[in-house]
This record gives C-alpha cells, sequence and structure tokens, in this order.
C-alpha cells in the first residue's frame, strides 16, 4: 500500500512539473502578424533563429499593395491571436482604424516611424479621420534599402520591448541584417550628371528613382478601378518627346502595356523593376530584390 502511494505521490509531482514546465513554454511563445509581404520578410530577419517566435504574413503576397483590403475572416482569426501586429504603417493600412477598434489590446507596431515620406500623387480612398494626413503620403517605403533598414529596426525595438529575454539575439540579427544593407549601399551606382528623367508607372518607384538620382518627370498608374484615359497618354507621350525622355520604370503588372505603348511612341526603353510586393518566404528574399533592382537600374543609367 505504501509503494502505491509513494508511486502516486511520484507520478502526480511529474505530471504537475511537465504542465507547468508546457504552460511556460506556451507562455514564452510570441507569434508575430504582419500585415503582408515587405513586412513580414522584414520581420523575418529581425527573429530569425529565435526560439518560440513565429511570424506570420496575414495577406496573402498576391495581394500585392494593401489599398482598398478588406480584411477576410482568416485574417481576422490570424490577428486575433497576435502577441504583435506590426503594420507598414504610412497610411498602407486602410482597414487599420477598424482593427483599432476590434482589439483595443493588440499592440500595433508602426514601421514607418522616424521616415521621411514622399509625396503621393494619388488618392487611394483612405477617408478615415485619422489616417486623413497620410492620404496624400507615398506609403511604398520599403522599396529604399535606407527605409527597409529603418523598418527592421523599428520591428526590432518593438520585439526586445515584448521579448526582452531574447533581445540579444534581436539585436544581433539587425546588426547583420544591417551590415547587408550596408554592403549593399556600397555596390550602388553613382547618379548621372545631370540626373535622367524618367516616367514611372508604380507610385512606389518614386522611392527607387530618388535613391538612384532620376528625376521623375510622369507617373502614370493603372489599378483595378483607376486606369489611364487616352486624354492623360497622349499627354504624357507629348512630353516625353518634348522633354526627350526615354526611360520607364514599370512593374510586370497592369502597368506594364501603358508603359510598352508609351515607350514605343518615344522611342524609349521599359525596364522592369520588382515592387518587392510578393516572392518567396525566405528572409533572403528581400537584399535579393533590392539586387536584382540594381542590376536593372545600373542599365537604365548606360541609357
Amino acid at each position: 500500500m505504501k509503494k502505491i502511494i509513494l508511486f502516486m505521490i511520484c507520478f502526480s509531482f511529474l505530471f504537475t512539473a511537465c504542465a507547468t514546465s508546457s504552460a511556460k513554454e506556451y507562455e514564452n511563445n510570441i507569434t508575430i502578424v504582419a500585415s503582408f509581404y515587405p513586412v513580414y520578410i522584414l520581420a523575418k530577419n529581425i527573429t530569425d533563429g529565435v526560439e518560440g517566435v513565429t511570424v506570420e504574413n496575414m495577406a496573402q503576397p498576391q495581394t500585392g499593395c494593401l489599398h482598398d483590403y478588406q480584411l477576410t475572416t482568416k485574417d481576422r482569426k490570424a490577428i486575433e491571436q497576435a502577441d504583435l501586429f506590426l503594420i507598414n504603417g504610412a497610411g498602407m493600412e486602410s482597414f487599420l482604424n477598424g482593427v483599432r477598434r476590434q482589439y483595443t489590446q493588440l499592440p500595433i507596431v508602426d514601421t514607418s516611424e522616424g521616415i521621411h515620406l514622399l509625396h503621393s500623387h494619388h488618392d487611394h480612398h483612405h477617408h478615415s479621420a485619422e489616417e486623413n494626413h497620410q492620404e496624400f503620403q507615398n506609403g511604398h517605403i520599403w522599396l529604399s534599402s535606407e527605409n527597409g533598414l529603418k523598418q527592421a529596426e523599428n520591428i526590432c525595438n518593438a520585439l526586445i520591448q515584448k521579448d526582452a529575454a531574447h533581445a540579444q539575439q534581436y539585436q544581433k540579427n539587425l546588426e547583420v541584417f544591417r551590415s547587408k544593407i550596408k554592403a549593399f549601399e556600397s555596390t550602388e551606382p553613382t547618379p548621372s550628371h545631370p540626373p535622367k528623367k524618367v516616367i514611372i508607372f508604380h507610385e512606389g518607384f518614386d522611392y527607387i528613382a530618388e535613391e538612384y538620382g532620376f528625376i521623375v518627370e510622369g507617373e502614370i498608374l493603372a489599378e483595378e478601378n483607376q486606369t489611364p484615359s487616352a486624354k492623360e497618354l497622349a499627354q504624357i507621350i507629348d512630353h516625353a518627346k518634348q522633354e526627350q525622355i526615354h526611360l520607364f520604370f514599370a512593374a510586370d503588372d497592369a502597368g506594364r502595356a501603358y508603359a510598352e505603348i508609351i515607350a514605343k511612341e518615344v522611342g524609349g526603353t521599359v525596364y522592369l523593376l520588382n515592387p518587392i510586393t510578393s516572392g518567396t518566404l525566405e528572409k533572403e528574399a528581400y537584399l535579393q530584390a533590392l539586387q536584382q533592382n540594381q542590376t536593372i537600374i545600373q542599365e537604365a543609367l548606360k541609357q
């Protein structure tokens, strides 16, 4: 009888210890939800190898930018389970006010903090009171390597506050990422003098043009609810002829067709750049996309 009682005590002790350990391990797990692809990739660089941290990409990569994006049931479930919600900011997440109202306890990290925003020439229907001041700001900040680094720094700082136990790992990952960005920037070609003029067909390419010293002389956007008129195309063609513009930056999307029409009319060349809104889910994808764009920019500068 004594042996049975002793066995039961030992078993109870082991069960309690295992349960406590399991609960403690569960408590230490952190789920990070990134609003969309570029924020997700940056977060993967900062959380690389950190035990117990999961990073999820909310909007599917094929979504592209989040202009007028509507949250799905799956998105809401992901947000409900998040310990941190990482957003691009700068007006990119048009659904943000609704999230704040519904999930009042959710920590939201705006990765655009401290970044100088370029002017946007298009209204993406951000009509909430809080975001009206951002209506004419260009939110495609990740297309600049320096901005991407600042976003990574903001992610790192937020994670250190949330998970101080892994602060050294987050900081180390940030330093690795910073060294890669600086190495990338050291290979950037020297801007031409005088600066070359370009017409762009993706709003985000304003940031690429600024980084490489181009002057944006015109912008044509083709979106689901907004396509350029024949008059607008004719005006751009006339302007390109007058200013002798032969460089056109487009993404491999609806804007490409319009870029090719205009380039044909003026004897110009279309260069396809990566807007970095989709790609592989590996952390290296961000630097690889930057390098891909840099190679294309180098060719454009030779013209």
